[in-house]
């Protein structure tokens, strides 16, 4: 099974999930992760999407964490989570520190994250930069995962576009809550250096790594280019099928 643990269906776009579902099973991905920004995507039209993407979509809420750093207004974030995976049936939570306006060690995420965990659900940060001047870049640094991962031990934390270049194989080594995705970076980097993607595997460990792409209507190309940085480590089958989705399928606990 290969499953897609980052891609979007815009506001612009929800009408199109049938098209989204069709584009998955042409790039040969059996199910994608839809991963919503709050409060600029509702956790409902997550949930509206799941069920019209016939088990091609697995739907993750979104909650903003702090209104008073955003001017946002927004609801409880414990109680928006809590509803989101108990009545709407979202499989985990993502946050984006540059749009939500957070840093990623942040001692006052402690109680969303770890209310996601008590959940049995993983929590997707965005890590790295972002287009778009909104945001401080510093916030998403990855090594601050490292901070996060502490305070919130028993909670799965995912680096979003995980830097191969970074520290990030040395935190999925060390903390045994946190893994790798693999978006936009890893094609970026893995095509300029020949075995970075393996030794990044490697380092890390296939268990902890998790494909990801950035997919959403007319990316297919972030698909494609991703799929041969990973296929051309010549890893072997067992490590690229926990890649690919026996980790996601772990996590999320599909069957």
């Amino acid at each position: 099974m290969k499953i897609d643990f980052h891609a979007h269906v815009w506001n612009t776009q929800l009408d199109q999930v049938g098209e989204f579902a069709e584009r998955l099973t042409a790039l040969g991905t059996d199910a994608a992760v839809v991963l919503p920004i709050a409060p600029y995507m509702t956790n409902e039209s997550i949930a509206d999407l799941v069920k019209a993407a016939s088990g091609k979509v697995i739907g993750f809420a979104s909650v903003v964490p702090f209104a008073e750093t955003t001017g946002i207004p927004r609801e409880d974030p414990l109680t928006t989570l809590g509803h989101a995976v108990e009545t709407l049936g979202l499989r985990g939570l993502k946050l984006h520190p540059l749009i939500q306006g957070f840093a990623l060690n942040d001692p006052g995420l402690v109680p969303v994250v770890s209310a996601a965990g008590d959940l049995g659900v993983p929590v997707l940060v965005h890590t790295g930069p972002a287009n778009g001047r909104a945001g401080r870049l510093q916030n998403g640094e990855i090594n601050l995962l490292d901070d996060l991962a502490i305070m919130c031990p028993n909670t799965v934390l995912i680096a979003g576009h995980a830097n191969p270049l970074s520290d990030a194989p040395y935190l999925a080594r060390k903390h045994k809550n946190v893994y790798l995705e693999t978006s936009i970076s890893w094609a970026r980097w893995g095509k300029l250096i020949p075995g970075l993607v393996r030794q990044v595997i490697e380092d890390a460990g296939p268990d902890k790594i998790l494909y990801g792409t950035d997919f959403s209507l007319g990316r297919d190309q972030r698909v494609t280019d991703t799929n041969a940085v990973i296929d051309a480590t010549g890893l072997p089958d067992a490590d690229l099928a926990l890649v690919y989705g026996g980790n996601a399928a772990r996590l999320l606990n599909l069957s």
